[in-house]
């Protein structure tokens, strides 16, 4: 198969795709550029750069994400093939020592824009924090990629069955069976219950800004399995509680305005089928859900939590999600999007991705992953959580209009701990688990 012939086959550009890509043009900083990607930090000697560039050249047909630019507006937008020279997309940068050399320095790249007419992502090896060893930061445009294909992408390129060659055609629209009618009322009526106004982020004394901060916390996956068993949850359930949690107990002081009510949280619900694990862009919906607000007993709001996420993981439900994407009329669509992201709407959002390949490059592993997320201008804080090897890391970009939210993380973390005490265990001391991240910069969603 032709690249122009598999081309053909992938769904035009949806709202979302298109959404994303014009929202930067809100930003009045850099910081709220619609970058997303991970750092891979290997063990062992540093590798030629020359050898790395070669070794993703053979891996591109397989990765048409990677070689794909969206390109044109409203029904005339297009993926179209682009010129992929890896000696552009692939470079190395020395870093100065000590991991807050490497946080600046990725955070430096999230802010360094696309050029026109070529593929939105580069791979560029960071070497020099450490004595022995050295990170790979992939990174990308929300507009052309989304968690599930970061996850896909990383795993063709350094996972144990890596592809060369090209990738199999994705199915058409018209493959996929209707969803049911009742399923439809059901999920409509879900749908427009989250659609009302909620203003939490909205404040004329405290406006949002552009401006970022970036701070990764780490946990040992032990933590939030135990609190899962203990609740008969599942783990996404555990780390939203422990999010709902932090928000509440930090606004009760710095934000008054999501200390009462509920707290809307933004869910980005995976709809990628297998087929479409590398194609060019969004196959997620962004569905809404309330988390329980005010501080009540952390096991019931473990349990409301779970209430709240539980349309989510319905089949049926999702049917819709994905119809809602791949087959309502364009405009329609786009009026969904922009409404959903009106202000007044738009609030927080929370991802959760799961890596379940080891990785490695050559003879260099992959010991541990760091997820790179964004936080779009009209947004308060973004948060994503990505499993990896028995550790969780989380990257939280909060607004630095926010007030002293650079103690969600460790709020967070103690509300993670909390939980996992109720399993009947003692929950792993701070010393054995990496610590809450710093602030000085820097898979599936819903299971």
């Amino acid at each position: 198969m032709t690249e122009m012939t598999q081309m053909r086959t992938f769904l035009p550009p949806n709202a979302a795709d298109l959404f994303l890509r014009d929202l930067e043009q809100r930003a009045d900083h850099p910081d709220a550029a619609l970058t997303i990607g991970a750092v891979l930090h290997l063990s062992g000697a540093v590798p030629e750069l020359l050898g790395l560039q070669e070794y993703v050249a053979v891996r591109l047909p397989s990765l048409p994400c990677l070689t794909h630019v969206l390109h044109g507006d409203g029904r005339q937008a297009r993926w179209v093939p682009a010129v992929t020279d890896p000696a552009q997309h692939v470079a190395a940068r020395h870093v100065g020592r000590g991991p807050e050399s490497l946080e600046a320095a990725v955070q430096h790249l999230m802010r360094v824009p696309w050029p026109e007419g070529v593929p939105a992502w580069r791979l560029v090896l960071l070497h020099g924090h450490v004595p022995d060893g050295c990170a790979l930061l992939y990174l990308t445009h929300h507009a052309v990629q989304d968690g599930g294909t970061i996850v896909a992408v990383l795993e063709a390129l350094f996972g144990p069955d890596a592809a060369v060659g090209p990738a199999p055609a994705p199915r058409t629209p018209s493959a996929e069976p209707r969803p049911r009618l009742r399923q439809v009322r059901r999920s409509a009526a879900i749908l427009l219950r989250h659609a009302r106004k909620h203003h939490v982020w909205t404040s004329p004394v405290q406006p949002l800004s552009s401006r970022r901060r970036t701070t990764w916390a780490r946990v040992p996956v032990a933590l939030l399995k135990a609190a899962a068993r203990a609740g008969g949850v599942g783990i996404n359930d555990v780390y939203l509680t422990a999010l709902g949690h932090a928000i509440a107990g930090w606004a009760s002081t710095a934000w008054p305005r999501a200390a009462r009510a509920p707290i809307p949280v933004m869910v980005p619900v995976s709809l990628r089928t297998a087929d479409e694990c590398a194609v060019p862009g969004n196959r997620l919906f962004l569905a809404r859900v309330d988390l329980p607000g005010c501080l009540p007993p952390l096991a019931q709001r473990l349990t409301d939590t779970s209430a709240v996420t539980a349309a989510l993981k319905l089949p049926g439900h999702r049917a819709v999600l994905r119809a809602v994407l791949t087959r309502l009329p364009a405009g329609l669509l786009r009026r969904l999007v922009a409404a959903s992201t009106a202000p007044g709407r738009l609030t927080l959002v929370a991802s959760f991705l799961v890596m379940r390949k080891r990785l490695c490059y050559g003879e260099a592993a992959v010991n541990r992953v760091d997820p790179v997320m964004c936080c779009p201008p009209g947004a308060p804080l973004a948060v994503v959580m990505l499993i990896y090897a028995g550790e969780a890391s989380l990257c939280f970009r909060t607004d630095e209009a926010l007030p002293e939210a650079d103690t969600l993380p460790g709020l967070w973390r103690q509300a993670l701990e909390d939980l996992s005490t109720t399993s009947g265990r003692p929950t792993t001391n701070s010393g054995a688990a990496t610590a809450a991240g710093t602030a000085t910069a820097p898979g599936r969603p819903v299971e």
